[in-house]
């Protein structure tokens, strides 16, 4: 009797055992389920916002191009129509930028590459790039000129990118007439290490206490009607948080809507023992004319479009352009034209035939007297740190991003060829 009872309760409770596991295995099913969902949901979310993000300005790109080649007869109309393809181009390639950022760090590939960097070209290409926007909106910007001159260790592309993003989200969130400031302060030296608070502030349109919670979730905004028309992918506070955790240091914000917007960023850098490149940051356009007229280069790029868009850009230099549209072809001017005939190389590297970096290292190993001397610097959109690896061990001097920048590339042909070997 005692040994049924027992099967029975055994029985019973396998049962209950069974039933929980399946409750179990059906809860699994349906988290599964609600996790696919919701990653399908934030796809097509993400998806329809950055075709939003693109259609936009390709909108103004195209009608803005049709609209001038009506006006070829009136250069003011078409300088206007221009400016516009210009800001729509050059928002669609920061746009490009923050996607690409965001793949690395997801992917775990977003990584700091730390050089000399100069604390007052820092400060200036904030500035540089901060005043003109809030010119434009009638916004005044303040930035008290601190008396810091050191050269820090920092990635010299993120470091600046922190405060560039902060300032530009404080410039869209800023109405006319408002105001903005960027300040460098409690700052010291010690054990060869630079500390410093750097503090980003304006009158803007706040943010809601529920939303700062959020604030640094990837593709997150507060409220659609208003950046709609502002733009902005909302990736950049997400890669600003990036940098700054990589760098070892803290972000604090203080909002409140309708009162505007402050940014604590907290960061202790090392200081440099080398000087930064003197051409490191801007060079007036006068200087560069001087050192650049008459120059000969030889401009490697199997893209039609590309190859005019650069030659024209040498040319308002008053650099000599011999033009080439391979490695292959390249190699042969090179040797035609005889030594110490060009000055500088710029070297694409995605060519068909013989690439960029196999170009380099057949051009290195010439018997020409200038082949080992004449600098060579790449000139590509693969702008990774392994390409960029690449392209110096293939033997070039430098590397330089498309789409190229002409103030960029006009001060790094500076600093080769002002004093050339």
């Amino acid at each position: 009797m005692e040994k049924t009872i027992l099967i029975i309760v055994l029985l019973v409770v396998l049962c209950i055992l069974a039933a929980v596991c399946s409750l179990l295995a059906r809860r699994v099913r349906m988290e599964k389920a609600k996790a696919q969902r919701q990653v399908t949901e934030a796809k097509t979310q993400f998806l329809s916002r950055v075709s939003n993000d693109i259609k936009t300005p390709m909108n103004v790109i195209i009608g803005a191009a049709a609209l001038g080649m009506e006006e070829t007869d009136d250069p003011e109309k078409m300088r206007e129509y221009l400016m516009r393809v210009r800001t729509a181009g050059d928002y669609l390639m920061g746009l490009l930028n923050d996607l690409v950022d965001m793949s690395k760090i997801q992917a775990g590939r977003f990584h700091l590459h730390p050089k000399s960097l100069a604390f007052d070209a820092f400060m200036e290409e904030i500035r540089m790039m901060i005043e003109p926007l809030c010119r434009k909106k009638q916004i005044h910007f303040r930035m008290p000129q601190e008396d810091i001159h050191i050269n820090m260790v920092v990635d010299p592309v993120r470091f600046p990118q922190i405060f560039l993003n902060l300032l530009n989200n404080a410039v869209k969130f800023t109405p006319e007439r408002g105001e903005i400031s960027f300040r460098v302060c409690n700052y010291a030296t010690h054990n060869n290490r630079f500390s410093a608070d750097y503090v980003v502030k304006d009158t803007g349109i706040g943010m809601s206490s529920e939303f700062q919670k959020l604030l640094f979730e990837p593709f997150t905004k507060e409220n659609e009607d208003i950046t709609e028309r502002k733009n902005g992918s909302g990736l950049g506070l997400a890669i600003t948080r990036n940098i700054v955790d990589l760098m070892g240091g803290t972000i604090d914000i203080k909002s409140e809507l309708g009162a505007g917007t402050e940014v604590k960023v907290h960061l202790e850098v090392e200081l440099a023992l080398v000087q930064p490149e003197k051409y490191g940051t801007q060079i007036a356009a006068g200087v560069s004319r001087m050192i650049l007229k008459g120059k000969r280069v030889l401009l490697v790029e199997d893209h039609p479009l590309n190859m005019d868009i650069s030659r024209h850009i040498l040319e308002k230099q008053g650099m000599k352009v011999v033009c080439a549209r391979d490695g292959q072809e390249a190699l042969e001017i090179f040797r035609s034209e005889g030594a110490r005939y060009f000055d500088v190389i710029l070297m694409d590297i995605c060519m068909p035939d013989m690439d960029g970096i196999e170009a380099a290292r057949k051009l290195r190993k010439s018997p020409q007297a200038d082949a080992q001397m004449i600098p060579i610097i790449a000139m590509s959109a693969n702008d990774a740190p392994e390409d960029v690896d690449a392209c110096r061990d293939a033997g070039m001097n430098d590397h330089i991003a498309k789409p190229v920048e002409p103030k960029k590339l006009y001060r790094l042909l500076c600093g080769y060829l002002e004093n050339p070997l």
